[in-house]
């Protein structure tokens, strides 16, 4: 599925500003709507990850198993072109 295909696409901006001017976003959608895998990225290349000092910041995604946040970040990183997770 390509990722403008999924619902979540469509709010990128919404997404990114509530998260932006917010101390705490809450989303809430249908499973495969994209949320797990679509608004890391959507954070990343917001520039989210840039701490402006020598640290880096770090997204964090959880998942109620570690089988689903193994097979999420791969996904992640297949998707952005990082490998295979």
């Amino acid at each position: 599925e390509k990722r403008y295909d999924l619902p979540v696409s469509a709010m990128e901006y919404e997404i990114v500003d509530a998260i932006r001017n917010n101390d705490v976003t809450i989303l809430c959608g249908e499973t495969g709507s994209g949320k797990s895998t679509q608004v890391p990225q959507f954070c990343f290349e917001a520039g989210f990850t840039l701490g402006g000092g020598k640290d880096d910041l770090l997204i964090g995604v959880t998942q109620p198993r570690r089988v689903a946040a193994v097979s999420t970040a791969k996904r992640v990183c297949y998707e952005m072109g990082q490998g295979d997770g």
